[in-house]
């Protein structure tokens, strides 16, 4: 299937804006510690997100600089200070992370793709996406800068540049152009879908003199004049007074929108092509977000026409997404605040405005929720995975963990939950084998002790289950408790004492699950007597020995836990365990 099919077969209105968020997410900012409206733009900014997100706290977490480069006809008309080698050169510049643009999205912690749309020359650097159109536009002082094929690969271009990216997960698309001359086309394009002469929007571009000013503004005339677009039909105008680049930004815009990713906008060369694309499909305006304001004469025009408000005025005519990305820190702040700043109830300070703030009641709203994830589907579907991949294994290889497994292991034990954050574990590494042969003893002494409490059938059947491994696998941790960690009265354990050794068991979980997932069996020891295993690690009398963990590699995860395998005991149906409301009374909220 060619490009041009595609895009003509791909057709239909961007979602909607998610109101119920909306109105949420306006009132959780009016019940914030601070007078209602005082973050001016940042408000409706927030608000803006939550519709677009459907969730009431939304959140940026992969953002990416997308720029799009190619080289211009136009440019023998000199209207540029620049010779059309530059756009090669600075493509290389940013892709080697030297140029401003880069430097920028370093700082913001977006991700860049640079993307060759329509450069003449062969691109210098490996890291450069190439997605070629055409070895630049013709000149539009003389003719349509493309074909219609050419047109609608541009936007194709742009269309699986940001469907690949948001199949990799990024929520915010940034974008930004290169290109000599490409002020001029944009120029162009503004004069006619604005319908306002040359001269009331051409400006000085990357710094050109008053007569070159002129010269640039009678070559627009003559564009405007030998191609006669119409400036009711966004293809026409893209297709006679364009670049390469503006088109693939258009495509990239309805492709964002599509999918329901919101898009910052930079300078005027980005807005016209946001504006195409709105011309294009009116709900695509939508999910725009103006980065900054440029000194160039066409963009307020641009900003007006989309119904945009920019977040920046810095008088900024550089491009590649500059201006956008100095904008994106200001956004993920401002989501910051939503979602980080207490509420008046949560600080228990008097709400001088609470009977102004009514918030509406929850409902279920096609998948959407109070805040993002934060996980992709398949990194949430890796959590529930070690979840239910997690086994008590007894069968171990001898081969070693290494040292970095063992400390990831450790930490995401440490990691773990505890009441009034007390921490009160500590991980006694046991790797000689004679402590572990001493431990061993112990634990098989108490073993066969426990088997007298079963029938001679069962405690056979029980004797016969191998349920340790301590002296198969090459480590041993001892998990201890110390219930004065925290001093004499710990945040939240005043009624239930035992919380620190629930907090303890929280710990262990982490470790356990954290040992599956870098393929490393646990098995959690339990029979013994806790006065023994202190004489055998010097553990002091006040510290309690909760666990035994023997921890390395084995042969074989088992699809069900062992005993259960064994006919020992079976998993309980879940449902028998929940109640709603009060103890006894069956819950039907479960059911399929």
């Amino acid at each position: 299937m060619s490009p041009a099919f595609r895009w003509r077969t791909r057709h239909g209105e961007a979602p909607p804006l998610n109101r119920q968020a909306m109105s949420r997410a306006q009132a959780r900012l009016d019940d914030l510690t601070k007078p209602r409206g005082s973050l001016g733009r940042l408000e409706p900014l927030i608000v803006h997100l939550a519709g677009i997100s459907g969730h009431v706290v939304p959140r940026i977490e992969k953002p990416l600089t997308v720029i799009f480069a190619a080289d211009h006809g136009v440019v023998e008309k000199g209207v540029s200070l620049y010779g059309p080698d530059v756009t090669e050169e600075m493509a290389v510049n940013v892709a080697m992370g030297s140029a401003v643009s880069s430097v920028l999205a370093r700082g913001a912690g977006s991700d860049l793709w640079m993307v060759d749309v329509g450069i003449r020359r062969p691109v210098r650097h490996p890291g450069v996406r190439v997605r070629k159109v055409g070895l630049g536009t013709c000149n539009i002082a003389q003719g349509p800068a493309m074909t219609a094929e050419e047109l609608n690969h541009a936007l194709e271009v742009g269309w699986q540049t940001v469907c690949e990216a948001v199949d990799q997960g990024h929520d915010l698309i940034i974008l930004g152009e290169l290109g000599i001359g490409n002020t001029t086309a944009a120029s162009a394009m503004a004069a006619c879908l604005l319908g306002v002469p040359a001269a009331d929007v051409v400006g000085p571009g990357t710094g050109i003199g008053a007569e070159t000013l002129v010269r640039k503004t009678a070559v627009i005339d003559s564009a405007l004049r030998v191609n006669q677009p119409d400036s009711h039909d966004a293809r026409d105008v893209l297709r006679k007074l364009g670049g390469f680049e503006i088109a693939a930004m258009s495509g990239a815009v309805l492709a964002a929108a599509m999918q329901g990713v919101p898009v910052l906008l930079d300078g005027m060369t980005t807005g016209v092509a946001a504006l195409a694309a709105v011309r294009m499909e009116p709900s695509t305006a939508r999910y725009l977000i103006a980065g900054h304001c440029s000194p160039e004469p066409a963009h307020k025009l641009i900003l007006g026409a989309l119904d945009l408000t920019p977040l920046l005025d810095l008088s900024m005519r550089l491009g590649e997404g500059s201006g956008a990305l100095l904008a994106l820190p200001l956004i993920t702040q401002a989501l910051k605040i939503v979602a980080e700043t207490a509420t008046f109830t949560d600080a228990r300070v008097t709400n001088p405005h609470h009977a102004r703030v009514a918030e509406e009641p929850v409902q279920q709203s096609g998948g959407a929720g109070p805040v993002a994830l934060g996980f992709t589907p398949m990194e949430k579907e890796a959590v529930y995975k070690v979840i239910w991949a997690r086994r008590d294994i007894r069968i171990f290889l001898p081969d070693p963990v290494p040292d970095a497994t063992l400390a990831r292991i450790l930490d995401a034990g440490h990691r773990g939950p505890s009441v009034g954050f007390m921490q009160p574990w500590n991980f006694v590494i046991i790797r000689d084998q004679e402590t572990r042969r001493r431990l061993q003893a112990l634990v098989e002494r108490e073993r066969v002790i426990a088997g007298q409490h079963y029938p001679d059938a069962q405690r056979d059947y029980y004797l016969r289950l191998k349920v340790e491994g301590l002296m198969d696998a090459p480590i041993t941790l001892c998990v201890t408790n110390d219930p004065t960690r925290g001093g004499p009265h710990v945040l939240g354990r005043n009624t239930i004492p035992e919380t620190d050794v629930m907090s303890t068991a929280c710990a262990i979980e982490n470790m356990w699950l954290a040992a599956r997932a870098e393929g490393v069996a646990m098995g959690w020891v339990s029979m013994y007597r806790k006065e023994d295993v202190r004489d055998v690690l010097g553990i002091p009398e006040h510290v309690e020995p909760v666990a035994l963990l023997t921890v390395g590699y084995t042969p074989h995860f088992p699809e069900i836990p062992v005993l259960q395998r064994v006919g020992w005991r079976q998993r309980v149906d879940l449902a028998s365990l929940v109640y709603e409301e009060r103890w006894g009374n069956p819950t039907h909220r479960m059911e399929e």
